[in-house]
């Protein structure tokens, strides 16, 4: 091996060749495009949000007084042909999850105790007779072996009657 070539410094730079001219964008173009966007989505939600309240109050609106006497009719029917069949589950099915009875909330387990400690005071549910007071309203006489005596209940003023269940019983 030879000498190696004396150190001349850095090699000599090369100029890059300059980049082709560009059109400038405007510093609010990308405000006014952003701009356009929020303001667009607010639009749609509120427009969503209208049309659900516009809906839901002609829904309210559109149950009649007698679909809801006949809605709330067919709950208390059922309610007491369930307690007439002894078939207690069935039954607390028709109240609404924080329904009173005489005055207690009662979970399953406290609602059959009462049923059951019903049939053995007084006898198994005869015979029944659903009285509307108004349709929120009601009046059941119940005859069972050794007595006879009115149960009131009560249901929520609700829009929905399929969603309405019995809130307040006096009695079983």
């Amino acid at each position: 091996m030879g000498p190696f070539p004396p150190y001349s410094g850095p090699a000599p730079l090369t100029a890059a060749p300059a980049p082709p001219p560009t059109l400038q964008q405007p510093w609010w173009l990308p405000l006014a495009i952003t701009f356009f966007i929020v303001a667009s989505l607010a639009s749609c939600g509120l427009t969503a949000f209208l049309a659900f309240q516009q809906a839901s109050q002609s829904l309210s609106q559109s149950v009649s007084p007698a679909a809801l006497e006949t809605a709330h009719q067919t709950v208390v029917q059922d309610y007491y042909t369930a307690i007439q069949q002894q078939q207690y589950q069935s039954a607390y099915i028709e109240l609404a999850s924080d329904a009173t009875v005489k005055g207690q909330h009662l979970d399953l387990n406290g609602y059959l105790q009462l049923a059951r400690a019903q049939d053995q005071r007084f006898g198994k549910v005869s015979e029944f007779s659903v009285n509307e007071l108004d349709p929120y309203h009601f009046t059941v006489t119940v005859w069972r072996d050794l007595a006879i005596y009115e149960v009131h209940l009560t249901f929520a003023t609700q829009a929905l009657p399929t969603l309405d269940r019995i809130t307040s019983v006096d009695g079983i």
